[in-house]
């Protein structure tokens, strides 16, 4: 899609090997949200600085570990101040396979968090019951109320911002680690509101349903400003995950 008509910029600036992963594993993902909405993507530095400046995107998804690397550290910048002045940044997909933590606690310094990169295991994680509130009924609504994933948790994340959390009955799930319990106070996802615009994060390293299901759910803002925005199409995908 041309960029002078996109609404959603993917950031991918990630090595070819993120590159490739990416385009395996979440092409159809990705397919799906271009046809909910216009979309298109930057690869470089340059690529994503002049897209930025000159386009006003509903919404960026930085889709793999490239933004968080030291010499993105301007961009980082950039992107705080698009996402403060109404703008939504969502890290997701191939990003928490491949951020190194020190990287993350300072991107997320970058965006004004005290956020800091915490575990990394599987367990089972269900749903917030207080951000309801802050996604809108109709989006949490096709949530899922619980499922497994192997994530990168998060530290320090408010309360109301938490989307998925593990409860305690939560266990490590693996074939090789003891089902010990887990450090409820972490997340795997976060959608916290920031200035005039939203900052989101998903863990999920492995692309279950649920995440994919919550990466929806997030852009659903973008989605209804959208040019193109199909509601039936979208309202179809609600009701379908209601179902399950």
């Amino acid at each position: 899609m041309a960029a002078s008509t996109a609404q959603i910029l993917f950031l991918r600036l990630g090595d070819n090997a993120q590159i490739s992963i990416y385009d395996d594993l979440y092409k159809s993902l990705h397919n799906q949200i271009a046809s909910l909405c216009s979309t298109t993507e930057a690869k470089t530095l340059p690529a994503a600085q002049s897209l930025l400046s000159t386009q006003p995107f509903k919404a960026v998804l930085a889709v793999d570990g490239g933004i968080a690397i030291r010499r993105n550290n301007t961009l980082q910048r950039q992107l705080a101040s698009y996402a403060k002045n109404g703008g939504t940044v969502i890290f997701c997909c191939l990003f928490s396979s491949f951020v190194r933590p020190p990287d993350m606690d300072k991107l997320w310094q970058n965006f004004e968090q005290s956020w800091k990169s915490g575990d990394y295991h599987r367990t089972t994680f269900y749903l917030s019951q207080k951000i309801k509130t802050v996604l809108g009924g109709q989006r949490a609504a096709g949530l899922e109320r619980e499922y497994s994933a192997k994530a990168l948790h998060l530290k320090d994340v408010p309360v109301a911002s938490k989307v998925y959390v593990p409860l305690e009955q939560s266990r490590i799930e693996s074939r090789v680690f003891a089902p010990e319990a887990v450090d409820n106070s972490q997340t795997s996802a976060a959608y916290h509101k920031y200035g005039d615009g939203w900052l989101g994060y998903i863990g999920d390293v492995n692309n279950e349903e649920g995440s994919q299901a919550l990466l929806l759910a997030m852009l659903g803002r973008s989605f209804l400003s959208c040019a193109h925005y199909q509601r039936g199409l979208v309202e179809a995908y609600l009701a379908h995950q209601t179902m399950h």
